[in-house]
C-alpha cells in the first residue's frame, strides 16, 4: 500500500527531524524497505497464527521481479494500444504527501463552513472558496434560464474584482443547475473538476491560483505565499471593503475532500500525468472491439463474474457509469517506477532502459492498484523467467503451468470497501492483458469494527483486537468462530472480547464431549444403531451434513456455523450424550464425533485436528473430504423425538411446580414401557410406571400422543395455576395502560417521536408476553380437567 506506507515513513522521518528530500530517494527507499520487511513479518505471523491454509512456497509480493516485469509489460502494451496517455488534466492533489490521489482514495468529511455571495459585475455568484477566485473571468449559466436571456453566449463585460478590474465572458452550459443559488457561477477550471470539464468543452483559459505546496501564487497579489487558512479571512475582508460581499452564510455544510491514506486536504490541480483511457475502444472482448468500461460492465451483466452479495452489483454499475480516466502516476518514491525515459524531445516507453547516454527516467511511480490489478495472473507466472526479455508477455503466460492450471481464480474473497480499488481494477487489467476474467465469483466480506461500531484504528488502541494477544488467552478457533458467527456477506460486524469468550465456551463444550466419547470402550466398533436415540442422532447428522455442504458451497458460512453450533450444543450434548450414558453405543458415538469434527474443521481447524488425532488417526483431517450423509431408520428416530416431547414437558412442569422427583404414570404406551429407564433418567423422575384406568391421577401430559400423567399433587398444581393467573392479570393491566396512553391525542402530538415509538414497542412486547401466558394457562387448565 504505497500511499499509506509513504505516509508512515515520512511521519517517522519528521519525528527524527528530517524529511525525504533531505535524505534523498535512495535512502528513503531503504527506510521504506526496512519498514515493509518488518510489517511483512508481522502480517505473516498473524496469518499463520490464524490458521490460514496457504501454500507458503507460492508467496508473492507486488515488487517481486516477475510482478515488476508484468507491470512494465502491461504499461507498454497499453501505451502502444493508445490506452495510456500523458496529458494535462485535473487531478486530486495532496499537498502534504505531494502526490496525486485517485478518485477512489478521496474520502469526504462533513464540515461546517461559510458560504459567500459575491457581486461580480451585474451578477451575484456564490462560493465557499473565495481564495480560488483571483483568476475568475467567466460566468456560466444555463442556456434556458429565462432570468438571463438578455445575455448571449460569448458576451463580455467589465467587473470590479479582488485585485482590480477584470474582463469577463458569458458562457452558456447545460450542466449548470438554475435552481442552485442564483443560477450563475464563475468557474475556477484549475481547481475544480466540474469547472475543468466546462473549460475543456468551451476551450477556455485556465489559471493556477494555488501552488502544489498549498500556498497562493503571484496571481493572488498581496496574498502570495499565504496558506488557504491564512488568506481566506483576509480576502473576505477585502471583498467586504470593496462592497463586493453581498452576504455570508455561516450555516453552510459541505464535504471536505481528504486523502484517505495520508489524511491531507485535497486540492484539485491541473498536472501533467499518466492516465488510462477507459472510454477508448481498444479491447477485443468476445469478438467485439470495446472500451475498458464496456468490458467491465459486460462481464457482470453476462454473469461471467458473480458478485456476492448481489446488491453490490448496483453499486458497481454506478461506479462504472461515473468512471473518469484513471490517473495512474504518483509523485511518491515507493512503488513501481513509471517505465518511461526522456531525452530532450524524445520519449522512450519500454520494459528496459534505452541505450545511450543522457536519458532521464520519469521519477513518478505507478498507483498501487495498477500493479495489484494484475494480481490473479502475475502471481502465477514462472518467477525464473523474469529476466528473460526475449520472451513476450504471451510467451510468459504460455510457459507458466500454474497460470494454465489455476486461472481464472474460482473465488476472489475481499472486503466490500475495495470493490472499486481492487476488484474492478483487476477486471479492467486482466480482461485486457490476458483476455480472461480474473475470477468467476467475488465474495465480499464486511469490515471488522470495534464493539462500539467504530472502525478499528491504530490511533485508538482500545478499538483493536490483536490476534497475537487474543489467541494465547482464548485460542485461535474461538477467534475464528467469533469472526464467522452471525455475519453475512458484505455485512460489517462488531467484534469484542466478549464474542470471542462466547465461542471459546463452545470450543470447551466440544472438547469435553470428545473427552467423554474417547473414554467409551469399543470406539472402533461398527456404526450400528441399537436404540431410537442412535437412529435419531444419525438422522440429525445426515441432515446436518447435507446442509453444511450446501451452505459452504453457497458461501453461507455463518449459517453453517449456527447449524453446527446447535447440533453440538443442543442435539449432541444435551440429548444424545445424556441418552447414551445408560447404554453407550461406542461405534455411533465415535462416528458422530469424527463427522462433526470434519464438518467443523474449515471453521475451527485446530481443535478438530486435535480431536481427530486423539481418535487414533495418523493422516491430517485437513486432507479429508467432507463426510457423506449416514443412513438412519427414520421410524426409530421418530420414537426418540416422542421421548424428547415427553421429557421436555415433564422438565418444564417439575421446574414450575418445584416437585421433588415425581413419578410418570402411563397406560397402553409401548414406547414408555420400552424406554422407561431412559425417560426416567433424562427427565429426572422418581420412576416411570404403567397403571390401570382407575389409577389415573395427576397432571396429564398434552405434548405426547400417549396417555401419561405426572404424579404432582393438586395443591402444587393449583398454586402454579394461580401464579399464572396473577401474571396474566398484571400483563393485562400493563397492556391497558399503554393502550390508553397511545389513544391520548395530546400524548401522540406533544411527546417526542422517539418516546411514542418506544411506547408502541413496549405495547407490542407486553401483548406477546400476555399471549404466551394465556396459552400456557389454557394448556395447564385443560390438563387439570383431564
Amino acid at each position: 500500500a504505497a500511499l499509506a506506507t509513504n505516509a508512515i515513513v515520512e511521519k517517522q522521518l519528521a519525528e527524527q527531524g528530517t524529511n525525504k528530500h533531505e535524505i534523498g530517494r535512495e535512502a528513503f527507499i531503504a527506510a521504506v524497505k526496512q519498514f515493509v520487511g518488518a510489517s511483512r513479518d508481522t502480517i505473516n505471523s498473524q496469518i499463520r497464527a490464524m490458521g490460514a491454509s496457504c501454500d507458503w512456497s507460492r508467496q508473492r509480493y507486488t515488487l517481486d521481479d516477475m510482478l515488476n516485469r508484468c507491470v512494465n509489460e502491461v504499461f507498454v502494451k497499453m501505451y502502444q494500444d493508445g490506452l495510456i496517455y500523458r496529458g494535462h488534466r485535473i487531478v486530486n492533489w495532496d499537498p502534504n504527501l505531494e502526490t496525486t490521489v485517485s478518485d477512489d482514495e478521496v474520502a469526504h468529511k462533513e464540515e461546517q463552513g461559510t458560504f459567500y455571495t459575491l457581486q461580480y459585475g451585474p451578477f451575484q455568484i456564490g462560493t465557499a472558496r473565495p481564495e480560488t477566485k483571483f483568476g475568475d473571468k467567466y460566468v456560466v449559466m444555463h442556456p434556458d434560464d429565462e432570468r438571463y436571456k438578455q445575455y448571449k453566449h460569448g458576451d463580455s463585460f467589465e467587473a470590479d474584482w479582488i485585485n482590480g478590474k477584470v474582463k469577463a465572458t458569458v458562457i452558456k452550459d447545460e450542466t449548470i443547475d438554475p435552481k442552485f443559488g442564483t443560477g450563475v457561477m464563475t468557474i475556477t477550471p484549475w481547481h475544480d473538476h466540474t469547472d475543468f470539464e466546462i473549460a475543456e468543452r468551451h476551450g477556455l483559459e485556465k489559471d493556477q491560483i494555488i501552488g502544489f505546496d498549498g500556498r497562493l501564487l503571484p496571481i493572488a497579489g498581496e496574498f502570495e505565499g499565504q496558506t488557504i487558512d491564512e488568506a481566506r479571512p483576509k480576502i473576505v475582508e477585502k471583498l467586504k471593503a470593496k462592497g463586493l460581499l453581498v452576504k455570508a452564510d455561516d450555516n453552510y455544510t459541505h464535504n471536505l475532500a481528504l486523502n484517505e491514506r495520508g489524511k491531507g486536504v485535497i486540492e484539485p490541480q491541473i498536472k501533467l500525468q499518466w492516465f488510462i483511457d477507459v472510454n477508448r475502444p481498444a479491447v477485443q472482448w468476445k469478438g467485439q472491439l470495446c472500451s475498458l468500461k464496456e468490458v467491465m460492465r459486460a462481464v457482470i451483466e453476462d454473469d461471467d463474474i458473480k458478485i456476492i452479495p448481489k446488491r453490490f452489483e448496483k453499486i458497481y454499475f454506478y461506479w462504472i457509469d461515473n468512471l473518469r480516466d484513471w490517473c495512474i502516476s504518483r509523485q511518491i518514491w515507493w512503488g513501481h517506477q513509471v517505465p518511461v525515459w526522456y531525452k530532450s524531445e524524445q520519449i522512450h516507453v519500454g520494459t528496459q532502459p534505452p541505450e545511450g547516454q543522457g536519458w532521464r527516467r520519469d521519477p513518478d511511480t505507478l498507483d498501487t492498484w495498477f500493479s495489484s490489478s494484475l494480481w490473479t495472473w502475475s502471481t502465477l507466472l514462472n518467477p525464473d523467467l523474469a529476466g528473460d526479455y526475449h520472451l513476450s508477455l504471451e510467451d510468459l503466460l504460455e510457459r507458466s503451468p500454474d497460470f494454465k492450471a489455476y486461472h481464472p481464480t474460482s473465488v476472489m474473497e475481499t472486503g466490500w470497501d475495495i470493490l472499486f480499488f481492487w476488484v474492478a481494477r483487476m477486471i479492467l487489467s486482466t480482461t485486457y492483458a490476458v483476455g480472461q476474467v480474473p475470477f468467476k465469483t467475488v465474495y465480499l466480506h464486511g469490515l471488522v469494527r470495534a464493539e462500539t461500531g467504530k472502525k478499528m484504528s491504530k490511533s485508538d488502541p482500545d478499538s483493536i483486537i490483536d490476534p497475537m494477544e487474543i489467541i494465547p488467552k482464548y485460542g485461535t478457533d474461538a477467534l475464528r468462530l467469533a469472526l464467522v458467527s452471525g455475519v453475512n456477506a458484505g455485512q460489517d460486524q462488531r467484534l469484542g472480547v466478549s464474542k470471542v469468550v462466547d465461542n471459546r465456551n463452545f470450543c470447551n463444550k466440544l472438547w469435553n464431549i470428545a473427552r467423554y466419547i474417547e473414554s467409551v470402550e469399543g470406539s472402533k466398533s461398527k456404526v450400528e444403531p441399537t436404540s431410537p436415540a442412535d437412529d435419531w442422532i444419525l438422522n440429525k447428522l445426515s441432515i446436518l451434513t447435507g446442509k453444511i455442504d450446501k451452505d459452504l458451497t453457497n458461501f453461507r458460512f455463518s449459517e453453517a456455523y449456527q447449524s453446527l453450533y446447535h447440533f453440538v450444543w443442543d442435539d449432541l450434548a444435551d440429548w444424545y450424550i445424556e441418552a447414551s450414558k445408560i447404554e453407550p453405543n461406542a461405534g455411533v458415538l465415535n462416528h458422530v464425533l469424527e463427522s462433526t469434527s470434519a464438518l467443523l474443521h474449515p471453521l475451527a481447524p485446530f481443535i478438530t485436528e486435535a480431536i481427530w488425532h486423539n481418535l487414533g488417526h495418523d493422516e491430517l483431517l485437513a486432507a479429508q473430504p467432507l463426510p457423506q450423509p449416514t443412513k438412519a431408520d427414520k421410524a426409530e428416530a421418530a420414537k426418540f423425538e416422542e421421548i424428547q416431547k415427553i421429557v421436555a414437558e415433564v422438565r418444564r412442569l417439575i421446574a414450575a411446580t418445584v416437585a421433588k422427583k415425581p413419578k410418570l404414570y402411563y397406560q397402553n404406551a409401548p414406547l414408555l414401557e420400552e424406554q422407561g429407564s431412559l425417560i426416567e433418567r433424562l427427565a429426572r423422575l422418581g420412576g416411570v410406571q404403567e397403571v390401570h384406568s382407575a389409577q389415573k391421577a395427576g397432571f396429564k401430559l398434552l405434548g405426547t400422543k400417549y396417555d401419561a400423567w405426572l404424579d404432582i399433587d393438586q395443591k402444587s398444581l393449583q398454586s402454579y395455576a394461580d401464579k399464572l393467573q396473577e401474571q396474566k392479570n398484571a400483563r393485562q393491566a400493563a397492556v391497558k395502560v399503554l393502550e390508553d396512553r397511545l389513544a391520548n391525542k395530546d400524548y401522540i402530538e406533544r411527546a417526542p417521536k422517539e418516546l411514542v415509538e418506544e411506547t408502541k414497542q413496549k405495547l407490542e412486547d407486553e401483548k406477546q408476553l400476555l399471549s404466551a401466558l394465556e396459552a400456557e394457562l389454557n394448556s395447564f387448565e385443560k390438563s387439570l380437567k383431564s
